[in-house]
């Protein structure tokens, strides 16, 4: 997975072995199985409530000199860096790198979390920071929602 990732950020070739791809998930009241309009708003919100944080991890590892980005959990494209010819696939991701279960709807992969099922909203942040960093900041970040 790490060697086609220059494809999706051009940014990071040559650094892909140094990468940290952090999985993220949501747990949601609906299965992500069902087409229904509330399926569709908690979607949504999750998807915003995403971009808010990814957005501030973003920043705060930006700040402190690190190259970082989200993907669109929607299109798989890079956020806030140059996008690649490749998309990102948060399910496969998930299968890949934490071995879960995908379902095929077709046109359309859902995740099955060993916990929550297909009640999960997956989305992907990437860093090329040490870890210890990264901790750091999500713990900041933590602290500074819970003030």
């Amino acid at each position: 997975m790490k060697r086609e990732i220059g494809l999706v950020f051009p940014d990071v070739v040559g650094k892909e072995s140094e990468l940290l791809i952090i999985p993220t998930f949501q747990r949601t009241e609906s299965s992500m199985l069902c087409y229904q309009a509330e399926t569709q708003a908690e979607k949504d919100a999750k998807l915003h409530m995403f971009y808010r944080w990814g957005a501030e991890l973003v920043t705060r590892l930006r700040k402190e000199g690190y190259w970082a980005d989200i993907t669109d959990p929607m299109s798989g494209l890079a956020l806030f860096t140059s996008c690649g010819p490749s998309l990102y696939p948060d399910v496969e991701g998930a299968e890949v790198l934490l071995r879960y279960a995908p379902f095929n709807l077709g046109n359309c992969f859902v995740l099955s979390h060993p916990h929550w099922g297909t009640h999960v909203y997956p989305a992907t942040a990437f860093a090329l920071a040490p870890i210890e960093a990264v901790r750091q900041v999500l713990s900041d970040m933590q602290r500074a929602c819970h003030q």
